[in-house]
């Protein structure tokens, strides 16, 4: 297929992965009566129940204020000049336990989930500098890879008047011993774990905020450890997101490995990726409002 041919191709596509009565849903404004996940799952058996496919794989997977949907069909582009195709999925804002206690009237109205979104998808500068795959401004469905500074699965569409949805390319978990096998670089042979990435992050973080507190000159265990960290900080990936980190001052305490996965490119090569990074430093700030305001009305405050 020439890539004439395949951009007529994509051009004929209706709204590709989902069914659209679940569509309808994704991209409907939120109700203080009603819960989205609710709305979903029930839609889902309906699909089901009528013989229809949902456009939807597996189970819907839901974190503290958003639910995932993964798409059954892959999602076509080009890609490095060349037509190729990845699977993706959409992160859709629902209902959070601290909704209630979230002033959304102080984030231009948007409620936990959609703030979420929001420090995902609608910054423009993050999206061209730190997606793996970037999309062509003018042309969405042309993207460039970005190996050198990507970070984060890549961007397909998002809703930029609400932020109640982002469709983004799928970043599936992360196998047994995987995240080690995939850092195996000519300066690390081994790869690095987890764990010693996440503290590497956290470190540089607490360094760059004035937290960070150096062991004492006695302490051997621990300069021990910041030795081991030291080397740590000279990974590849580690370095992008130190980049990312310290050119945005967000926080990196929220990239456990479940927030963490591996994007498939159409080139056959596999990638880590955080694949939930919405826990801004404005997000981390409101959780830890409404947090507060939820204590102390349980307190009677």
């Amino acid at each position: 297929m020439t890539i004439a041919n395949f951009k007529e191709f994509i051009g004929s596509l209706v709204v590709e992965e989902l069914h659209p009565e679940l569509q309808k849903i994704v991209t409907s404004k939120p109700m203080a009566w009603s819960s989205k996940q609710a709305q979903l799952a029930k839609k889902i058996k309906q699909i089901t129940k009528r013989g229809e496919k949902t456009g939807i794989e597996g189970k819907m997977p839901k974190g503290s204020a958003r639910a995932y949907l993964k798409h059954e069909d892959p999602h076509h582009a080009i890609v490095d000049g060349k037509p190729g195709t990845f699977q993706t999925g959409t992160k859709v804002a629902i209902h959070s336990a601290l909704d209630p206690h979230h002033k959304h009237e102080n984030y231009d109205g948007m409620k936990l989930g959609a703030l979420q979104n929001h420090a995902e998808g609608g910054d423009h500068w993050v999206n061209q500098n730190y997606r793996i795959l970037t999309q062509h401004p003018d042309r969405p469905h042309e993207f460039k890879s970005n190996p050198e500074s990507g970070i984060f699965p890549p961007l397909i569409d998002h809703d930029h008047e609400n932020h109640e949805w982002s469709h983004v390319g799928h970043a599936r978990d992360l196998r047994p011993g995987e995240f080690q096998k995939l850092t195996k670089t000519e300066s690390h042979p081994k790869g690095i774990n987890h764990k010693d990435f996440y503290d590497a992050l956290n470190r540089r973080h607490d360094q760059n905020m004035g937290k960070y507190h150096a062991p004492r000159p006695d302490d051997e265990q621990g300069l021990k450890r910041e030795k081991h960290l030291d080397h740590i900080d000279e990974h590849p990936l580690v370095q992008k997101f130190h980049d990312y980190h310290g050119n945005t001052g967000n926080p990196p305490s929220d990239l456990g490995k479940r927030n963490m996965g591996v994007f498939e490119h159409p080139d056959g090569s596999h990638h880590i990726v955080a694949r939930d990074h919405g826990f801004n430093t404005e997000v981390a700030h409101a959780y830890q409002q409404a947090q507060m305001a939820r204590a102390q009305k349980h307190r009677g405050w």
